[in-house]
């Protein structure tokens, strides 16, 4: 195999779980020898998770079942390891002669605990000037809240994502350590930043990654919008802040509470809403005149839309507004819309057909959107122009979604008789969005785009077995990399201690019986 991009570069890894190791995966893919620094007393959270069976016991200082946990072997192709204790003074002495070696230093210890153990940046420059560390912790190195431990899982809350995820009358709904897959990639284009700096003057550098921070910035649009309106970002569930009126109303009530859907999204539909309400006085207030008016003085939009629509029953209202081009729909009642059911939340106003058919065999479904009239004629042509896509009814945007039923209906008997694969094919080849609803089976056997950038790579594991490991999302022309699998707990101790700090046989046993190799 040619050379390695970071071939000859050397990475003295302390991270553990997924923020920390994520970092320094690509760099042992694209050749630098990346040596994990770890111990049993203080195990990586991916070395905890498989337990040995009760009454299990394993001679010696190694339990195999610390390396089987699959995250552990996912997070971490590539690397080495030695399991050294750095609660002893002699093990620290060692991390720091494993420093000495490095080009690279990175760790995701609590803000400080590198400092406290003596391999704080300051004392480590002096003596190797060049050396780069990054230390990516919560909420960065300085600060009234450095030293705070943690996870991802509390800074997605934190950075203010959580707040925004859900329905405005529950609880915030989770959606996982999501900084956790954020900051390490700005840590990999700060470590090649600083590995250039130090090409071009023989300097070294000190990062000081802010997980909290790195993950702060997806929020960056809402702190922009609530700098110059003054507005707090909310949990909107279906709420759309394009759209105003955007909402369920009441409408006539039968022998239940009725409600219709309504959303306007540009001022040409707001004109064609206010013509089919009559053009009512109201209307002609610049406080409805544009999008952020009507958002702005939402709440009394609201209710002067409710006394227009409570004069009708439901499928009044939707008939007049889809007559005037507006989009609308009926609801039964108040806990649909509340419930976010899949007839409401997956029609776009600009798209129709726009939903996930059924395809061969059953359990295979294919999604397809048509956004407008050439692709709609391009997705006849695709189904061979049946008679029924003739039919005035279907001739027209606003027809399909006023016939969306027995449109998909249709449709569906078309897809039924192909592959989800072949529906998506033949529908890109012409020109219409199209995506087979794809299984963790399809994303890893059966997946040509995969296949082709050989993004899977199979491993052997001495404790796991046969497993897949993920490449790097990017791949460089000219520079090929490689995966291989992840280290046994402390599997390299003899070679590390020997090839990279030139320790003796005596030595080594010195440091087993002093219980400072784990």
């Amino acid at each position: 195999m040619a050379k390695k991009m970071l071939e000859g570069l050397k990475v003295a890894d302390f991270t553990t779980v997924i923020a920390g190791p994520v970092i320094t995966k690509p760099l042992a893919a694209y050749g630098a020898t990346v040596l994990k620094i770890e111990g049993r007393n203080h195990l990586d959270l991916f070395r905890q998770g498989m337990v040995p069976p009760v009454g299990t016991d394993f001679p010696g200082p190694f339990n195999p079942w610390a390396n089987r946990n699959p995250a552990g072997a996912f997070y971490n192709t590539g690397k080495l390891s030695i399991s050294l204790n750095l609660a002893k003074a002699k093990g620290r002495e060692i991390a720091k002669q494993f420093i000495m070696w490095a080009d690279i230093v990175v760790e995701n210890f609590a803000g400080g605990a590198m400092k406290r153990m003596g391999l704080g940046y300051e004392e480590l420059k002096e003596i190797k000037p060049d050396l780069i560390m990054l230390s990516s912790c919560m909420q960065g190195q300085t600060g009234p809240h450095a030293s705070h431990p943690g996870y991802g899982t509390q800074l997605v809350n934190l950075a203010g994502l959580s707040s925004i995820a859900g329905w405005p009358d529950r609880e915030p709904a989770g959606i996982g350590p999501y900084t956790d897959y954020v900051a390490p990639r700005h840590s990999l284009v700060a470590i090649l930043a600083a590995l250039d700096y130090r090409r071009r003057t023989g300097k070294g550098q000190y990062i000081d990654m802010s997980q909290f921070e790195s993950g702060l910035q997806l929020m960056a649009p809402l702190l922009l919008e609530t700098a110059t309106t003054g507005r707090v970002s909310e949990r909107e569930g279906n709420y759309n802040p394009l759209a105003a009126p955007h909402g369920a109303y009441p409408c006539l009530p039968t022998r239940t509470d009725r409600y219709c859907v309504i959303a306007i999204y540009t001022d040409e539909e707001w004109k064609n809403f206010c013509y089919a309400m009559g053009n009512p006085e109201w209307t002609e207030s610049p406080k409805f005149s544009t999008l952020q008016a009507r958002r702005d003085n939402e709440e009394e939009l609201d209710k002067l839309v409710e006394e227009w629509t409570i004069q009708f029953l439901p499928e009044d209202v939707v008939r007049r507004l889809r007559e005037a081009e507006v989009w609308a729909g009926v609801l039964d009642n108040r806990d649909e819309w509340l419930n976010h059911q899949p007839q409401i939340k997956r029609q776009s106003p600009y798209t129709a057909p726009h939903g996930i058919y059924r395809c061969h065999p059953e359990y295979r479904w294919c999604a397809i959107a048509v956004t407008n009239d050439e692709e709609w004629q391009s997705f006849c042509r695709v189904i061979g122009d049946p008679a029924w896509t003739k039919e005035s009814r279907f001739s027209t945007l606003h027809g399909r979604q006023e016939n969306v039923e027995e449109m998909d209906r249709l449709i569906a008997e078309w897809t039924s008789s192909h592959t989800a694969e072949d529906v998506m094919a033949m529908m890109q080849a012409a020109g219409v969005a199209a995506g087979v609803l794809q299984t963790g089976e399809d994303l890893m056997e059966k997946d040509p785009q995969m296949a082709h950038r050989h993004f899977y790579w199979e491993l052997q594991h001495p404790e796991i077995g046969r497993y897949r490991g993920v490449a790097p999302s990017f791949v460089f022309h000219e520079f090929p990399y490689e995966l291989q699998r992840a280290p046994l707990m402390g599997e390299h101790n003899e070679y590390a201690l020997k090839e990279f700090l030139g320790m003796s046989d005596e030595e080594i046993e010195e440091l087993i019986r002093e219980g400072v190799l784990e």
